[in-house]
């Protein structure tokens, strides 16, 4: 990776004169609806900058979560029962994980294979965030270091020592079972499942968690430095849906957005708070561990450390907190590193390095799918979809329970996936907004490859190095443990008997563990709570021990800040359009819902920290479809920023959009003098597809079958839709009729997506089969209505013989335009229509001539 220089002052100062534009251009309305922007200035001190809607959006949602929490917990207080929003919670959780981990599974393998292609492809790898002048902000080690700080939180220091020693061994007693197997990989003793734990590890922190980041930072960036953009996630939609993300669907893109952020970053804060109030327990044992008062206390302290830095902005107040958290982490793990059993560390890092190479592939695909088949024999409503029920048919013929099958066949616990790696891609999707528009805001200069290498593989082996050190000792003391206090675990089960080491309540309770741990420092940590892990390890050092302990307490705050900052920072970003330099008080805002949504999370009393887990299980869902579209978007983004003559010859879009409905089926630019039909017109054609798709579905066909060929397929069509709703009709009355009827409606989906595919493909309208099938599953009558618009359109015109310029999306910015940071809202906005009037040429020659625009013809 080349070095980065000091950007020059006239570099500086063209960089800013550009930024201060396109601020201006958002202002003015040009990337979102001109009713949406609002600006107030109170005795000329900047009160607001935002889009309203997007404002709104996110701050109900985020604040009527906090007061829903709150009052439920409050409800119950004392009363020693499960809040409602903790049961609601706990109940979608089930229904996700037990129903969505193939999802889960297959998304974050599809979003690493997305990443690596781009890698490997050379003329997308090559692709520059900004012109070739522009000099990169930070140097390259600042650079790394705002990734690393960012994309890890906390969690390093919660999960660091816990996690393998979860996987390699449990309190038998915690669990309620004689049994924790998770034979994730292949072992034979206890050497090699203490290697399957580390692996485990590294497998939740490896290149699928960091995969999600670069959707996200690449595609934004690309959107952003090379098609003109502003900086929120509405724009990585642009290359999809065009000048309609400045509306309604944008809107709510960016409110989503926030509120995965804000959600995402307050499992980080919990965990953080929990980690923080063990450390300083440990240090002065007068302040009272895992205390929900003395958490909120740290919560607020940390929420006030992190308005501070970011209202100090990003120079001043986030970068010296990332340095600051990246110092003490180095100098934390390598003073463990030389402290301690050096080769022994080293050989860990380079074998479980090997062992991930080996299997982290077979790993990303295992969805515990056998079981996970325990889950319907375990519990009578297991929210599994299609379940039969039958462990009450069995209980009824019976008249007994079915056996335990983790005990029958020896297998992983069923909630594992839920527990551990669901949750762990929940988490990193949830962070995926923040992060990646993050990434993309410090990497203008950068290449697409340059990103990829620092924003993935680097950070990677350096958080593995940070893992194999704490996970590595952690398990060293385990076993020093066992040895001393003579007692055999169950290795292949992976449990102990906490009372057999003389443990009682996590802590030492016989003679001989009490003298262990006092005078040699060494705990049996598989008896020791989660947060007690980190600092158990440290106890060894003697007079080192006390400083050990600082630098996890200043790491643990310091990465907390860091990555709120980031958050807060992006958060306000999105909610005013794009702008960087946002009003105090708008980051003093975002800032304080963060911490008031970590609040509320603490305060679910009877469930603590899996209510954590369960939001961003949740939250994560909606934006995992979200981040699959990113991906098209990713690619259509790259084709235009090099050029591809290909892609910028094919139309864009159809006609009519199937999101406009959130413009009032209103054209790109949000008037209404790009409607088609009108809206009361466009509302009874969505009535009478709903009622009946045969007409539209006969006239979408006309092009592509014989007039007897239609009116079979559109027939089949038609019968094989009122079917799928007479079917669901009858589900209460028999059992499985739900099963056949979404059965039909995929068959219906899949006929329609055929359709779609070959209109695409004779209109030269870019696209692909996932595509189609998309807005054909999930958008039929919106699908349907717009290839009926789409042939009437079209109606007396033969089809190109070869793909055309059929828009102003054929022409490209060339570096002027790049360069001053700005494409034309009066070119942009007409990019979607079938066809470009003598008018709209001469205005486009115009425009050519003072931005410096090229037309594609001219180039071929």
């Amino acid at each position: 990776m080349p070095g980065a220089s000091k950007p020059s002052r006239e570099r500086v100062a063209r960089d800013r004169a550009r930024d201060a534009r396109r601020d201006e251009d958002v202002a003015a309305g040009r990337f979102v609806r001109a009713n949406r922007w609002i600006a107030f200035d109170f005795a000329a001190f900047p009160i607001i900058r935002a889009n309203w809607v997007v404002f709104l959006l996110a701050t109900v949602t985020l604040w009527g979560f906090v007061i829903g929490v709150t009052t439920s917990e409050a409800n119950v207080r004392g009363a020693g029962q499960v809040s409602a929003v903790s049961t609601f919670f706990a109940n979608a959780t089930s229904a996700i994980t037990h129903n969505f981990t193939w999802f889960y599974t297959l998304t974050q393998n599809a979003w690493l294979v997305v990443v690596f292609y781009v890698l490997l492809k050379k003329k997308y790898a090559n692709v520059r965030l900004g012109t070739q002048d522009d000099a990169p902000e930070y140097s390259d080690l600042v650079w790394f270091i705002l990734i690393f700080t960012t994309g890890l939180g906390t969690g390093i220091f919660y999960f660091g020592v816990s996690e393998p020693m979860y996987y390699y061994r449990d309190d038998a007693g915690a669990l309620n079972t004689n049994s924790n197997y998770l034979a994730k990989i292949p072992f034979m003793n206890d050497d090699q499942r203490a290697s399957m734990a580390m692996f485990l590890t590294f497998f939740h922190w490896g290149f699928h968690g960091w995969a999600p980041y670069l959707v996200v930072g690449l595609t934004t960036g690309v959107v952003c430095y090379r098609l003109g953009r502003p900086l929120t996630l509405r724009s990585a939609f642009y290359p999809l849906f065009g000048d309609y993300v400045n509306g309604l669907f944008g809107d709510i893109i960016d409110a989503m957005s926030i509120a995965c952020t804000t959600f995402g970053l307050s499992t980080s804060l919990g965990l953080g708070a929990n980690s923080i109030n063990a450390t300083i327990h440990r240090m002065n044992s007068a302040i009272p561990n895992d205390n929900e008062s003395v958490k909120s206390f740290i919560i607020w302290i940390i929420t006030a450390l992190t308005t501070g830095a970011v209202v100090s902005g990003l120079d001043r107040g986030m970068v010296p907190m990332a340095i600051l958290a990246f110092g003490v982490l180095s100098a934390l793990i390598l003073l463990l590193f030389m402290l301690d059993n050096t080769w022994y560390i080293a050989n860990i890092f380079t074998q479980t390095t090997g062992t991930y190479m080996q299997y982290f592939i077979q790993a990303g695909f295992d969805n515990d799918a056998l079981p996970q088949l325990a889950l319907e024999f375990q519990e009578k409503d297991p929210h599994l979809w299609g379940n039969p029920g039958i462990k009450g048919r069995v209980e009824i013929a019976l008249g007994t329970t079915m056996a335990d099958s983790q005990t029958y066949y020896e297998s992983t616990p069923a909630s594992f996936m839920n527990s551990w790696t669901v949750f762990y891609w929940a988490w990193w999707i949830t962070w995926a907004p923040f992060v990646g528009l993050f990434i993309a805001r410090i990497s203008r200069g950068r290449t697409v490859r340059e990103i990829i290498l620092v924003g993935m593989f680097v950070p990677m082996i350096s958080g593995f190095f940070a893992l194999s050190v704490l996970g590595s000792l952690g398990i060293r003391m385990e076993r020093i443990a066992e040895l001393s206090l003579k007692y055999a675990p169950d290795w292949r089960k992976g449990v102990v008997n906490c009372a057999g080491l003389g443990y009682l309540n996590n802590e030492p309770a016989s003679d001989a563990a009490i003298k262990l741990a006092n005078d040699v420092g060494i705990y049996a940590l598989a008896c020791r709570k989660s947060t007690d892990r980190i600092l158990d390890i440290l106890e060894p050092y003697g007079n080192l021990t006390k400083l050990l302990q600082l630098l996890v307490l200043i790491g643990v705050i310091s990465f907390f800040v860091t990555s709120a900052d980031a958050g807060a920072f992006t958060d306000d970003m999105i909610a005013a359009g794009g702008i960087d330099n946002a009003p105090v008080l708008q980051r003093v805002w975002w800032s304080i819902t963060q911490g008031a949504t970590a609040q509320a999370l603490l305060s679910t009393s009877k469930t603590g920290l899996s209510t954590i887990s369960s939001v961003s299980i949740c939250a994560a869902l909606p934006y995992t479809f979200a981040l699959n579209a990113m991906c098209v978007a990713l690619f259509r983004a790259l084709d235009e920023a090099n050029g591809d003559p290909k892609y910028l010859s094919m139309r864009k879009n159809f006609s009519t959009s199937i999101i406009d409905v959130f413009d009032n089926f209103n054209g790109p630019d949000g008037s209404p003098d790009g409607k088609i039909m009108s809206t009361k017109e466009r509302l009874i054609l969505l009535l009478r597809i709903i009622l009946n798709p045969y007409h539209a579905m006969f006239i979408s066909a006309l092009e592509l079958f014989t007039p007897f060929g239609i009116s079979v397929f559109s027939f089949t069509c038609t019968t094989i839709y009122y079917a799928w709703i007479l079917l669901l009709c009858l589900t209460p009355l028999k059992q499985g009729t739900h099963s056949l009827a979404w059965l039909m409606y995929l068959l219906f989906a899949m006929l329609t997506t055929a359709i779609r595919y070959n209109l695409r493909a004779k209109w030269h309208i870019v696209g692909n089969l996932m595509d189609d099938f998309i807005a054909c599953f999930f958008f039929y009558p919106f699908a349907l209505a717009q290839m009926k618009l789409e042939v009437e359109s079209h109606k007396g015109r033969a089809p190109p013989s070869r793909p055309r310029d059929w828009s102003v999306r054929g022409r490209i910015m060339n570096d002027t335009s790049v360069r001053s940071g700005r494409s034309d809202a009066s070119i942009r906005g007409k990019r979607h229509l079938p066809s470009v009037t003598a008018a709209n040429v001469a205005h486009f020659e115009s425009k050519s001539n003072e931005n410096g625009v090229t037309d594609v013809a001219d180039m071929a």
